[in-house]
């Protein structure tokens, strides 16, 4: 049973990643706007911020963020093309693994962004993570990027049919994933204590477990919506 469910998630996720690794609209559009966040910052505040690391920091979490949410709406958007998400629904699985599977594709999409706005942050702000704050951030991305997706699938789906679902998308996840942001932020601080890294990253798995429970039992109920 349990090998059954885990089956239709794995192959939710492999669907959705293997249709956006032929069309690539939605990871265009989401390289695109994380990267004109980081020139934008670059540019801006290259020369005023005092401190290289909080612009750092502050630019690749407004690029994930932002990206991912450009992203995520995109990806939803050609879900609603011709009611595929309606086909999806009917087919003859539980709800909450199609929920899961769709969290995971997302995972690794927002991962990726995570990683490649890395690298922007390194080449356009000049600015090098020491080795012991760089394993922190490639451990923390992904944590990141799966709270965020827990939100993100849930949202989107809801707001699928809304005319004004990729102006409103950012603007209800983002208060939503503000632990994310918070932790995120902290975490890939340079000389953060073994103390408050533990701490850290305490609240971001808590809120990932307690977000991704809230959307798989609520999911069922929202398509049906």
């Amino acid at each position: 049973m349990i090998g059954d469910y885990l089956r239709v998630v794995y192959a939710i996720a492999r669907k959705d990643l293997l249709v956006e690794s032929r069309s690539k609209q939605t990871t265009n559009a989401a390289v695109v706007f994380s990267l004109l966040i980081i020139v934008v910052f670059s540019f801006v505040f290259g020369e005023e911020v005092g401190s290289r690391d909080v612009l750092a920091r502050g630019a690749l979490w407004l690029a994930v963020v932002f990206g991912g949410a450009v992203g995520m709406s995109h990806a939803v958007a050609l879900e609603g093309n011709n009611e595929a998400i309606a086909g999806l629904l009917l087919a003859p699985v539980d709800r909450s693994a199609i929920y899961l599977g769709k969290v995971a594709s997302s995972t690794v999409f927002i991962t990726g962004i995570g990683l490649l706005s890395l690298g922007f942050v390194v080449v356009f702000l000049d600015y090098a993570f020491d080795m012991a704050t760089l394993a922190t951030v490639l451990l923390v991305v992904p944590l990141a990027a799966l709270g965020f997706s827990a939100v993100g699938v849930l949202l989107s789906i809801l707001m699928l049919h809304s005319q004004l679902q990729e102006s409103l998308l950012p603007v209800l996840l983002v208060p939503l994933v503000i632990p994310i942001i918070l932790s995120g932020t902290a975490l890939t601080e340079p000389g953060l204590s073994e103390g408050m890294t533990s701490a850290w990253l305490r609240i971001l798995v808590t809120y990932d477990l307690l977000v991704l429970l809230a959307g798989w039992m609520t999911f069922e109920y929202v398509v049906e919506e």
